[in-house]
């Protein structure tokens, strides 16, 4: 899955333009998800309709970093949020201690809002709401269409908290736990094998979070 991003500088981001010629020249290699800024709803609603004849997959809202910075619950991006339920696209909420001015920009509630108010759209959660990891995997109890992407929280050894996405995996949600490698913050192989070696009680848990439930979810 190739992320499109609206990002500050310092990260980077990743623009629709370069998405779509990557999925004309590999068609069966990689899915697209647009990059949605919200901070202009108009704008960001004819970015949505775009990314749906692209035949993208998804969206990304990385709404702690929009100018000037928008809680994921905030009214202004609920149309869109209804857009992409209608349409079938996936949205990702980036959610962690780096996307926004501060922690309240990553407190799950703000999320448990938007997947109680549209309990159809399928959502994703990279960073994993990274550090408040109890939480975010409680609101997933509540909504069956929450999937969570821990990435490098649930990866790089000795990280607090990351041994609660492991154990909810090996409870209640080893069928929504996604794996993602956080290219290019970290190496492809390295961010594989420390997911590998995580200790899920299963093989069947551990090759489903790796790849399975995406492919599901992604309906391959």
């Amino acid at each position: 899955v190739v992320m499109g991003r609206h990002s500050p500088p310092q990260y980077g981001s990743a623009p629709h333009e370069d998405i779509v010629a990557l999925l004309e020249r590999y068609p069966r290699r990689f899915i697209g998800f647009g990059g949605i800024d919200g901070s202009d709803p108009a704008k960001a609603m004819a970015e949505i309709e775009k990314c749906i004849a692209w035949g993208f997959k998804g969206v990304a809202f990385d709404n702690g970093w929009c100018d000037p910075p928008l809680y994921d619950d905030d009214e202004r991006l609920m149309p869109l949020y209804a857009r992409c339920a209608e349409a079938g696209l996936i949205v990702s909420f980036t959610s962690s201690i780096f996307v926004g001015p501060d922690l309240t920009y990553c407190d799950p509630v703000h999320i448990q809002r938007v997947a109680r108010r549209f309990p159809t759209l399928r959502i994703v959660v990279p960073h994993g709401a990274w550090p408040y990891t109890v939480q975010i995997i409680a609101v997933a109890i509540q909504s069956s269409h929450l999937n969570h992407i821990p990435d490098f929280y649930g990866q790089v050894p000795k990280t607090p908290g990351a041994d609660e996405y492991v154990k909810a995996a090996n409870y209640y949600l080893g069928h929504r736990l996604l794996f993602a490698s956080s290219y290019p913050v970290r190496p492809l192989g390295q961010s594989v094998e420390q997911f590998r070696a995580q200790p899920f009680e299963s093989d069947e848990i551990r090759w489903r979070c790796l790849g399975g439930n995406a492919a599901r979810l992604l309906g391959l």
